[in-house]
């Protein structure tokens, strides 16, 4: 029987970055842009495919990523717009919730790279820098989805999102939890002319109410 090389490198990789993600040590993204009803909107500079890369699993990027956070009440509606200024940049973005159970600052993440679409922990985490213990990272999946307007590629798993406008993706949703929620948004399947060696801009606005 034939071994497909391709499928062998995955899994290869897939092994190793569990294996990385079963250690204490935690990352803390370069900045994590906090918006409210008077700071409502920021532009994020993302890399092409920092949400995700079929080079390494189709996993998220957190440092090529950029991150935001925002509160809200059980029951209130969150509006996150996401326009690319390149319609050939497609954002894909994913909300989680910090609640209680969240004991480490909201400035960490659990590791270099995340699961668009499901929680992500790390227990007992402890600072890759410093070795310093910060506590337990629990981020309890929200939603996810992608800019599916002329974009090639159509992944069920990763939920694509179609309203007419390239270079676009709108979540609606009502806040499950009262509290704190961070998000990411990165870049999935770029058109095939975008640089991959520079950041492209997402203008972002967070509405709840």
């Amino acid at each position: 029987m034939k071994t497909n090389p391709n499928f062998l490198s995955s899994m290869i990789l897939l092994a190793g970055l569990a294996v990385a993600s079963s250690s204490y040590a935690t990352t803390a993204p370069g900045t994590i842009t906090a918006f409210d009803n008077i700071n409502p909107e920021a532009d994020f500079s993302i890399r092409y495919k920092s949400w995700s890369d079929p080079a390494f699993g189709d996993l998220g990027w957190t440092h090529t990523s950029k991150w935001g956070s925002f509160t809200a009440e059980a029951g209130q509606l969150v509006t996150l717009t996401m326009q690319a200024d390149d319609a050939g940049i497609h954002p894909g973005s994913t909300v989680w919730f910090r609640g209680d159970d969240d004991t480490a600052a909201d400035t960490y993440v659990p590791d270099h790279v995340y699961s668009e679409n499901a929680t992500q922990f790390k227990y007992g985490a402890v600072d890759e820098t410093t070795g310093a213990a910060v506590g337990n990272i629990v981020m309890r999946y929200v939603i996810h989805g992608y800019d599916q307007d002329a974009n090639t590629v159509k992944n069920k798993k990763l939920r694509g999102i179609t309203d007419k406008v390239n270079g676009r993706l709108v979540f609606k949703f009502k806040a499950p939890y009262s509290g704190s929620y961070i998000f990411v948004v990165g870049g999935i399947n770029p058109d095939p002319m975008i640089d991959p060696t520079v950041g492209h801009n997402v203008k972002v606005k967070v509405v709840v109410k």
